[in-house]
């Protein structure tokens, strides 16, 4: 209701502006519209039309050709309805009411007497026309502009979310807690070690809090926190655990989301049975200077599943993978038009994309 409203007013505006203008620069004086309501009405009426249609089309227009993907398409396509639909408007004014009501009589022809006010009203037809399409696509980029601003928005409160739940999870009690213990019990069986453990506790909590507010860090950065991560559960479990790590030097220069190589490694460690005859082994290597590929054995770990009153056991799957590597594949997501692959057989693959640049982090 509040467009129609809207475009009846300003149609009406615009249809007087021209009116009185023409009328003023044809005979020197302003008209007396009541003496001329019936030539202003129709126009008025015709002209609410032509707007109503404009709209209406250009809705169409926006679904099939918007702006953003052709703009010197979009414009000829507005240009030439607006001028089709002024032209129809025009012809349907001059044939069904000037010609037979205004020169009702005459002797000459319509075009005779009034082909100067059909100039000055063709030039001001395409004037508006033009400033027309203007505003329309002013108010198009604007919009584009506001809804980007808000994606923008959102997107950085997402990634802040994500980086928040990847610190969160390297911060949890249980983990501190487990230090802690090593640490208690590396006291007073070796003293050295202890000192080690700790320094490398250090160094990954240095890293984390380095890392806090960054979307990218160097992957030279994330191997050394990667290390002092498996260099804690390495003393845990001993020679039950395997890391191997092959990466050219060239490529520890580019990028790579904080804690992500780390939360990796931790999922292989968390979601596979360590210490039952069985060695997991854990390898990090580039592809063809393309991606990361961290892969490693699966020695599937069982949990207890209640039926009824029984316990049986229910083999885990690649399904508890998946809260880390989502956090993993939505950061790439947001940061870059890459994506990361995950691959699961006998062993359990993921491939990250290689980041050559910080991409405004």
């Amino acid at each position: 209701m509040l467009l129609i409203l809207r475009n009846i007013i300003i149609s009406t505006l615009l249809v007087t502006g021209v009116f009185l203008f023409i009328f003023y620069s044809e005979t020197g004086q302003f008209a007396d519209i009541p003496d001329y309501w019936p030539a202003y009405l129709i126009a008025v009426v015709l002209a609410i039309i032509l707007g109503a249609s404009m709209y209406r089309i250009n809705k169409k227009l926006n679904k099939i050709l918007p702006w953003n993907l052709n703009l010197t398409g979009r414009f000829a396509a507005e240009l030439g309805t607006g001028l089709l639909l002024i032209a129809i408007l025009a012809w349907l004014y001059l044939h069904f009411y000037a010609e037979k009501f205004l020169m009702a009589g005459s002797e000459t022809s319509f075009w005779q007497d009034n082909w100067d006010v059909a100039v000055k009203f063709g030039i001001f037809s395409l004037v508006l026309l033009f400033v027309y399409i203007l505003i329309n696509f002013t108010i198009f980029s604007y919009n584009r502009y506001s809804v980007y601003q808000i994606e923008t928005m959102r997107m950085e409160r997402d990634q802040i979310n994500l980086r928040f739940d990847a610190l969160k999870s390297q911060l949890s009690p249980h983990f501190l807690f487990n230090a802690l213990n090593t640490i208690s019990s590396l006291i007073y069986q070796d003293q050295k070690l202890a000192e080690k453990f700790i320094r490398q506790l250090a160094i990954s909590f240095q890293h984390i809090l380095k890392s806090e507010n960054k979307r990218l860090v160097s992957l030279q950065e994330e191997l050394a926190i990667t290390n002092s991560f498996f260099f804690m559960q390495k003393i845990k479990y001993g020679d039950c655990i395997e890391m191997d790590i092959r990466i050219d030097e060239e490529l520890k220069k580019t990028f790579i989301p904080p804690l992500a190589l780390q939360m990796l490694v931790e999922n292989a460690l968390k979601h596979n049975l360590i210490c039952e005859g069985r060695v997991l082994r854990i390898s990090v290597a580039d592809e063809n200077q393309k991606f990361i590929v961290v892969s490693n054995n699966m020695i599937q770990k069982s949990e207890l599943l209640k039926i009824g009153n029984n316990l049986v056991d229910r083999p885990r799957n690649g399904e508890s993978h998946k809260i880390g590597l989502e956090n993993i594949r939505k950061r790439y997501n947001y940061l870059t038009d890459k994506n990361i692959d995950v691959k699961v057989d006998d062993h359990f693959t993921v491939k990250l994309p290689v980041i050559t640049r910080t991409y405004g982090s």
